[in-house]
């Protein structure tokens, strides 16, 4: 599908409050659209476009896309340079744009689901997490770029260092699995960090464990990484035969660290997490 686009304004600036770093690199940007295996009637939401790297290559694969950008400047900048018919661009924080108002206004079919991608502000990957997590029934599918050390908790495994809340809290309702790593030089300015492109493809599952109880509960056992769950969960609840009650329920041995714990054993907990917490 040809491009339709402009002549490219000035670039704005990089702004450090918005912790913007721009993806440069046109393989990098390739193979990432690659990966979400675009078709042409996809519901596409990108965030944070900054300098349209990933953008060019989305509108090659799918006729219309909406994108979010924090940025006055760069928001100006893509209106300037994309066809408003083909770029539905949101002058917004991507944390209050509600999902449903894109595929609104996408004029989306009734049932269909976002496909959101985006190289993200490490300022924000893990509020965006929670994001998708919240509004997981708009969401079909997901390629983000996180900071690898974001990357490599969400696909962690029980018993290592990396498994944690975000693990579970995201691992419930999304299969996630890393793509590529990209290095500094792949973005300008440079980041001190490398990145890593992940891959989420929604669940099927029930609503029987909301989210803000799971939420409470993996904050409850993983309080104190070094101690083991019975204490943690003493401490938080205040009463320890009630955390006894909780763990057997459960199938947990209380005498475990909370990472070395299988996150279907940690949901079963949440199922049960009382409600006054």
């Amino acid at each position: 599908m040809a491009r339709e686009e402009r002549p490219r304004p000035p670039v704005p600036f990089a702004r450090r409050r918005f912790g913007q770093n721009f993806l440069t690199d046109p393989s990098a940007a390739r193979r990432l659209v690659d990966a979400a295996a675009l078709i042409p009637d996809d519901a596409v939401l990108e965030i944070g476009p900054g300098r349209a790297a990933l953008t060019e290559r989305l509108l090659d694969a799918v006729p219309r896309i909406a994108a979010v950008e924090i940025d006055r400047d760069l928001a100006r900048a893509l209106r300037e340079r994309f066809d408003a018919s083909r770029l539905m661009l949101f002058e917004d924080d991507v944390l209050r744009l509600p999902l449903a108002d894109v595929l609104r206004a996408l004029s989306a079919p009734r049932g269909k689901r976002l496909v959101v991608i985006g190289a993200l502000p490490y300022n924000v990957s893990k509020p965006v997490a929670r994001k998708l997590v919240e509004e997981r029934a708009d969401v079909e599918r997901a390629m983000l770029v996180f900071q690898r050390e974001v990357a490599e908790r969400l696909t962690a495994s029980h018993g290592t260092k990396d498994y944690g809340p975000l693990t579970v809290l995201v691992g419930r309702y999304y299969e996630v699995r890393s793509l590529l790593t990209l290095g500094p030089e792949s973005f300008r300015p440079r980041p001190e960090v490398h990145s890593s492109a992940t891959l989420w493809t929604r669940r099927d599952v029930g609503d029987e464990v909301p989210v803000s109880s799971l939420e409470a509960c993996l904050a409850a056992v993983f309080g104190r990484r070094r101690q083991t769950i019975l204490r943690n969960l003493r401490e938080s609840l205040g009463d320890e035969e009630r955390a006894l009650a909780l763990l057997r329920e459960a199938g947990i041995d209380g005498a475990l660290r909370a990472e070395a714990v299988p996150a279907e054993r940690l949901t079963a907990l949440a199922r049960s997490w009382p409600h006054d917490r």
